[in-house]
């Protein structure tokens, strides 16, 4: 086992069963939001519908950040929190025998059962397999060891539809952090744009600090342009055209997309698995079309994968639309040899908007570097990403002493943190506090906009020092920049070539 790979995975599929259509009120939903219902298969024909996007949690079962980040000092002042709102959005919060109240007095919500996401969460039964988990539970005791006076609400959201729930009633309720340690795939291209980047431009326009995940699949990641040399109707990859994945037997998933988003049905790339003999396991064959009634330029691949072993991802170009086509590829439950590291990074985190988060192990954590599985920026937004590291390998009450791994465990530690500054500095908006944290970081390399972690680790000032405005030698301010809600820089669009 690759020990920068995470020995179990949440989700071994692609969650590709829902489907959502833009009508509150059609008829058999599974749930409703204002704005769509939430079906099991694709509606009459005519009907227009895309595929709901699901989270994915961005951690598993594996020392608290107290001492790693100086929370413990901050303590010692006083600084513990209090009079902030952190809500934690997540869709596990099921299937273990926990007593929610080792998180103290907590409020709940539940974007799944209504709306309004004003009902309580009943936390005594997972209604969909997914959800079964304690995934969010993990998230809330880490935010609850660094910054254990703060207002914690604990938010079910489970995908695009209830994010969107989600959004409007931390509004309401004046929430000042969201933590999000999970990932959403095949809603953008990754680039700052697309409906996740205006829900959480949303959010900070009402002064609200999404503090999401980078994602953890530094390994399970490639991208590149769409070159067929051959003329063989597939994507050339290293000239092989087959991209090997490592996968271990069972069903297993990967998501590829390419960047029509802004103009879906130019290109249309189907996509399969096949082993060394040419074996077909899995493949994804859905039309792109500007007349069907669902056009996104992704496709959603399945595979059951009989053995161990490296099996190889074809990409067919049924309809490929000029010279220059851009193409990016994820798996949640394999590998990929030789893949992409740079621009792994998944939605929400790689929103402008976003303070997203990388993973460094806690233990030896200002000597470590990022995690070997912890997504990479730049970002193909025009704003660096990550915008800072928090510590993983964490001790929580679900999954025990040292345990809780992956951008899920650092990223509540970071909302906490951002807390734990509110909470001294009580003028700040969220964001700039964020921004202070970003001075502060540890980064004795002194390496601006660091693909790997941003600014750096992050670790609060000790309070006695005399000027508490760095922690590492070589340190420099690497500030947050957030941009204007009307303007910033995106990816340039290239035109399509005849």
């Amino acid at each position: 086992m690759d020990p920068d790979l995470p020995p179990t995975l949440t989700w071994e599929s692609p969650p590709a069963d829902l489907v959502r259509v833009e009508d509150p009120d059609y008829p058999g939903a599974l749930a409703r939001t204002d704005r769509y219902s939430l079906l099991s298969a694709p509606p009459v024909v005519g009907v227009p519908w895309q595929w709901e996007t699901m989270a994915v949690p961005d951690g598993w079962p594996g020392d608290a950040g107290l001492s790693v980040t100086n929370a413990d000092l901050w303590h010692a002042r006083g600084w513990r929190g209090q009079g902030v709102k952190v809500a934690m959005f997540d869709l596990q919060w099921y299937g273990a025998e926990l007593d929610p109240g080792v998180l103290g007095d907590v409020t709940t919500a539940d974007c799944w059962s209504h709306p309004s996401c004003e009902l309580p969460m009943d936390l005594t039964v997972a209604r969909n397999g997914y959800e079964s988990g304690i995934h969010g539970f993990a998230c809330a005791d880490v935010v609850r060891d660094i910054a254990p006076d703060v207002d914690l609400y604990l938010v079910r959201v489970s995908g695009y539809s209830t994010f969107a729930s989600a959004v409007d009633w931390a509004i309401r309720h004046d929430i000042q952090v969201v933590s999000l340690s999970m990932s959403f795939f095949n809603e953008s291209f990754y680039d700052g744009t697309g409906p996740f980047e205006r829900l959480v431009a949303k959010m900070a326009a009402h002064h609200i600090l999404l503090v999401a995940s980078s994602g953890n699949y530094q390994k399970q990641h490639w991208s590149g342009p769409y070159v067929d040399a051959d003329q063989d109707g597939r994507l050339d990859f290293d000239g092989s055209n087959r991209l090997p994945v490592q996968f271990g037997a069972g069903r297993k998933g990967m998501y590829i997309n390419w960047d029509e988003h802004w103009a879906c049905g130019g290109s249309d790339l189907d996509a399969r698995i096949v082993g060394a003999d040419g074996t077909l396991y899995g493949d994804a064959t859905v039309r792109q079309s500007k007349t069907a009634d669902s056009c996104s330029p992704v496709e959603h691949l399945a595979a059951e994968i009989p053995t161990d072993g490296t099996y190889y991802l074809e990409i067919l170009g049924m309809r490929v639309q000029g010279t220059n086509l851009d193409v990016d590829v994820f798996t949640t439950s394999g590998s990929i040899p030789g893949g992409v590291k740079e621009d792994s990074l998944t939605d929400p985190g790689s929103s402008p908007f976003a303070f997203t988060v990388a993973a460094v192990r806690a233990s030896n954590y200002l000597t470590n570097d990022v995690e070997g599985f912890s997504s990479w920026g730049p970002g193909r937004a025009g704003t660096p990403k990550p915008d800072i590291a928090g510590p993983d390998g964490l001790s929580t009450e679900p999954y025990g002493g040292g345990a809780f791994f992956g951008t899920s465990a650092s990223t509540p530690a970071v909302a906490a943190t951002v807390a734990l500054v509110l909470s001294r500095y009580p003028d700040l908006t969220p964001q700039e506090a964020a921004t202070k944290l970003q001075g502060w970081a540890w980064n004795p390399e002194n390496i601006p906009d660091d693909p790997r972690w941003g600014a750096g680790k992050v670790r609060l000032p000790d309070p006695d020092a005399e000027s508490p405005t760095g922690c590492g030698s070589s340190q420099g301010w690497m500030g947050l920049i957030l941009p204007s809600l009307g303007w910033f820089r995106r990816r340039a669009r290239k035109a399509p070539t005849a």
